[in-house]
């Protein structure tokens, strides 16, 4: 992302520069040296129920090093409307995560299922200024908000679902599917991390022919978001209905047409992703329509 936090104010008068420089005034400048290691790993063990189920077991611990930007960042960050403000002694984010996977097929029929859950020591975080906070500084940071990188043991938990079923149907395949997905994420101290993704659910249902040829329409459902984390406000439910048809035409066997036609929010719902920064300014483009076209050699 480019910062841009200048108030457009691009030119100062001549003299003004040559009594800076003439000052020999400089502005101070603090240097830092740092030497982070990370250790990762991971094991999955996987067993074979019998023909239609089988079950997996993921273990891991991961560590991340903090990046730059929540390092040493002092300024406006315009794609977050916020001036941020780094923490030099960060720590690396360690993360125990486990997860458990069913997957089932038989008949046309499939479903997966997994449950995680991720326990991070020392996870960094984007706190925001409080609205009193804010309103009181307003003009020391351009107007915008003020939100500084911290770091608190924190613990996610959820899962996911699909379960889908194929038919034959004309000259292809017809299939209805369901998803649903569902993420928690909580503090040590019990308050909600801020910014979570919502629950939803997915509903879709798709014909193709031979790869060649498919149609498929989703819609999803997101739920309210009202567990919100500290100066962070909720967000309303919205529908996402997407359309999409796919057609390939072969040429000879060396080059092929793909044509793709497709719409999007085609209720033309005003909806708002919850974890996006800028959610209450931006919200998620409206209905539109577009083809796409793509040649292979």
């Amino acid at each position: 992302d480019e910062d841009d936090g200048h108030d457009g104010d691009d030119h100062h008068d001549e003299d003004e520069h040559g009594d800076e420089h003439h000052d020999g005034e400089h502005a101070e400048v603090e240097y830092f040296d740092q030497d982070m290691n990370s250790t990762s790993f991971a094991l999955s063990l996987g067993r074979e129920i019998n023909d239609m189920l089988d079950v997996s077991l993921g273990i891991a611990r991961v560590e991340r090093a903090p990046s730059v930007v929540e390092l040493y960042m002092n300024g406006p960050h315009l794609s977050t409307g916020r001036f941020e403000v780094g923490n030099p002694i960060l720590e690396s984010e360690v993360s125990k995560n486990i997860d458990l996977t069913f997957n089932y097929e038989h008949d046309g029929f499939y479903g997966v299922l997994n449950f995680f859950r991720n326990d991070v020591d020392d996870y960094i975080y984007l706190l925001d200024e409080t609205e009193e906070e804010h309103e009181e500084h307003e003009g020391d940071h351009d107007g915008l908000i003020l939100a500084e990188y911290l770091q608190r043991d924190a613990e996610f938990r959820g899962y996911e679902l699909e379960l889908g079923k194929t038919v034959d149907f004309a000259r292809g395949n017809l299939t209805f599917s369901f998803g649903r997905d569902d993420i928690s994420g909580e503090f040590s101290d019990g308050s909600n991390i801020p910014r979570m993704v919502a629950a939803r659910n997915i509903y879709s249902i798709s014909y193709s022919e031979n790869e060649n040829f498919e149609v498929k329409l989703k819609l999803k459902d997101v739920d309210k978001q009202d567990d919100v984390g500290v100066n962070e406000t909720s967000t309303d439910d919205y529908q996402m209905l997407d359309f999409k048809l796919t057609k390939i035409f072969t040429f000879d066997s060396r080059i092929s047409l793909k044509v793709s036609v497709f719409g999007n929010n085609l209720l033309d719902e005003v909806a708002r992703n919850h974890t996006s920064f800028v959610k209450d300014q931006v919200p998620l483009p409206g209905r539109n329509y577009g083809i796409k076209f793509n040649v292979g050699i």
